[in-house]
């Protein structure tokens, strides 16, 4: 029952996304900019794979790393009672299945939203190369720098900054 509610909801969702998806690329190819909306989305597809593999990566390797730092202190087994009856429940393995589950939740969450983010980078990554335009009087930066380069770095430094407070949280836990 519950995975054909899983398969109704995922039909549900999915289709709206889907026919989004179809409407769109029509309305492009329509307009002669087939390659535009292939390129958009192979952006989008693009970003949302690095961030979150190298999101996965990196919770996966402090994990590990705090397991390997903290294994003296964990417990090989612990029991609990279902109904009654003890049940010795190893604590390594569920643990190597919690850090791979959480790291790779974490890491589609993350993936997501720097996706949603794609207008950013591909201004940073398409971004004309001018130094000699307008500098700005202050900081000598051109004006470009502001416009295409610094809201990538600012998006790369959140997802930094995410990193680092995920990494805390987990050392406390």
């Amino acid at each position: 029952m519950i995975l054909f509610l899983a398969v109704v909801a995922a039909i549900v969702f999915g289709s709206r996304s889907a026919l989004s998806f179809w409407v769109d690329l029509l309305w492009f190819r329509s307009l002669g900019y087939g390659e535009v909306f292939w390129k958009a989305r192979g952006l989008q597809w693009g970003i949302f794979a690095g961030f979150a593999a190298a999101t996965f990566a990196v919770l996966l390797g402090v994990f590990f790393l705090l397991k390997r730092g903290l294994s003296a202190d964990l417990p090989s087994d612990h029991t609990i009672f279902i109904n009654g009856q003890p049940v010795n429940l190893p604590v390594k393995p569920v643990l190597r299945i919690v850090a791979f589950a959480g790291s790779f939740f974490v890491a589609l969450a993350t993936g997501a939203a720097m996706a949603a983010q794609w207008p950013a980078f591909a201004l940073f990554w398409y971004a004309p190369n001018s130094p000699s335009g307008t500098l700005d009087p202050i900081f000598g930066r051109p004006l470009n720098f502001y416009l295409f380069t610094l809201p990538a770095w600012n998006l790369l430094a959140g997802w930094l900054l995410t990193l680092a407070v995920v990494t805390c949280i987990l050392a406390v836990l």
